[in-house]
């Protein structure tokens, strides 16, 4: 066993310990080691308990680790009816990590349909990040898996005018992708 993977296990066994500073303090740890890029998929099941922790605190963590591991391509599977359930948290920034957490996974191959549609209705968010962030994530499934919905279409034409620059910008580019997965569109 390496170092690193000493370390994770550690850090796994710390996430599944239910104590909430071992748990934070396991999460600031993966989380360093998701930077560095030395973490494996083995802390996904500990993680997909957290998605459902009442702490939104740990929820945001909990989802910005898949997603990261994703983005590290360090993942084959990931807990997408979690990830999707918290596209509707009550904490923006569990909706914003979630979103971005999906987008990760469709960059891997990871995604469901079902997402869209969750995706579609945070469009209308209050937060521009989290618009945004659904924004990317709808154009990151439709290049990468090929997955979209004519329904987004007239969301998506809608935030051509949004107040944030980000999101207005996101939409084009979507809506670009999108697109080129049906001329007729």
């Amino acid at each position: 066993m390496t170092m690193t993977s000493e370390r994770q296990e550690r850090i796994n066994e710390d996430l599944r310990s239910g104590e909430r500073e071992r748990v934070v303090q396991a999460l600031d740890s993966l989380n360093e080691m998701l930077r560095a890029r030395e973490a494996d998929d083995t802390s996904i099941p500990p993680l997909t308990v957290l998605l459902c922790d009442d702490d939104a605190r740990i929820r945001r963590e909990a989802t910005w680790s898949v997603g990261k591991l994703a983005q590290n391509k360090a993942i084959d599977h990931a807990p997408l009816d979690r990830l999707i359930a918290l596209l509707g948290d009550e904490d923006a920034e569990v909706r914003e990590n979630a979103a971005w957490a999906l987008g990760e996974g469709a960059g891997v191959g990871i995604g469901q349909e079902e997402a869209i549609e969750r995706l579609n209705a945070l469009l209308g968010d209050g937060s521009a990040q989290v618009r945004g962030m659904a924004v990317w994530a709808l154009g990151r499934m439709a290049e990468r898996m090929r997955l979209a919905h004519r329904s987004s279409i007239p969301l998506l034409e809608g935030l051509l005018d949004d107040k944030s620059l980000h999101v207005r910008k996101g939409a084009e580019w979507t809506l670009e992708r999108i697109r080129a997965l049906d001329p007729r569109t």
